[in-house]
């Protein structure tokens, strides 16, 4: 397979909005800083899609509503979308550099090649006198899946889980990018859980990291492109996708979420939440809390006992 780099040189108040373009047009998630092309630029903004037939139709979008950011007051610093071919064999190991363990809440997120931090390493003194609560470590090799602990709508999820699993809770991650939700959440003490993505490639890299992480017994992932593939309800489900499927997937979602189990969504521009709002209130859903990071909201819902 043979990917291309896609990259825009963005203001810094664009950088959400450009991400957000990149990911919805198919790319698995963004590198934002220097990249495969060398640029040093801090605001260049770049994403990664597969040479398949359906390449020219989005590159033909996300220059078309790259263009129109400065309409809507995001200025950039040059509204050129470059595009570098990537060898595979580059794509192999290049990304590696850009993904570092990041620290959310207990949850440490790291790739497989990567120590601990020593900063995030406990002292055997704490350990043995329980006077701190154990960190979770997650170890994630992403590959082309979204979902590598460092956007923002994942860091709002991976805050809410912390919060919200207590011990013994069946769990649906829709979009599941690689496997990340997943994992964090039966290593939090939930039950079991199941990983859902329309991207055959995503399904690879999540069932790579499930496995590598030992939980296989616990963990499955399945490719769908609807949550109505998921056998039963759950009580937590996660949805960290984009708002327009959220809107179009809002019934399923509800009717897969248990009598007072939560669901969290994320992947959310400010100006489409009312629209999330809106279809999750229509389908049954009570809206109890919002967490925001700049321009990216998560909603967490709970179905009425």
């Amino acid at each position: 397979m043979k990917w291309v780099e896609v990259a825009i040189q963005a203001g810094e108040a664009a950088i959400d909005a450009v991400s957000n373009i990149l990911i919805e047009e198919g790319c698995g998630g963004t590198v934002i800083g220097p990249t495969l092309s060398r640029s040093s630029a801090a605001n260049r903004v770049a994403g990664y899609l597969p040479v398949d037939d359906r390449l020219e139709t989005r590159l033909l979008n996300i220059r078309e509503r790259v263009r129109l950011l400065p309409g809507y007051g995001l200025p950039l610093d040059s509204d050129e979308v470059t595009i570098t071919p990537v060898a595979d064999e580059e794509w192999a190991t290049a990304w590696k550099k850009h993904f570092k363990p990041v620290r959310i809440g207990r949850i440490i997120v790291k790739p497989s090649w990567e120590p601990v931090p020593a900063e995030d390493a406990p002292s055997t003194s704490s350990v043995c006198s329980g006077s701190i609560t154990p960190d979770v470590v997650v170890d994630i090799d992403p590959g082309m899946a979204f979902g590598t602990g460092y956007h923002p709508t994942t860091q709002l999820c991976l805050q809410v889980l912390q919060e919200i699993v207590r011990g013994s809770e069946t769990v649906l991650d829709v979009g599941t990018g690689s496997g990340l939700l997943a994992i964090a959440a039966v290593k939090l003490g939930a039950h079991s859980a199941v990983g859902l993505d329309i991207d055959s490639v995503a399904v690879e890299v999540a069932e790579e990291n499930v496995r590598q992480a030992g939980l296989s017994e616990a963990i499955t992932i399945e490719r769908a492109d609807s949550p109505s593939a998921f056998d039963g309800q759950a009580d937590i489900v996660f949805a960290n996708i984009i708002a327009k499927v959220l809107v179009e997937m809002a019934d399923a979602l509800a009717e897969k979420l248990a009598a007072g189990g939560k669901l969290v969504a994320s992947g959310i521009v400010t100006e489409r939440a009312d629209q999330v709002r809106d279809a999750f209130r229509a389908a049954g859903l009570a809206i109890v809390d919002e967490r925001t990071d700049g321009e990216w909201v998560a909603l967490v819902c709970e179905r009425a006992a």
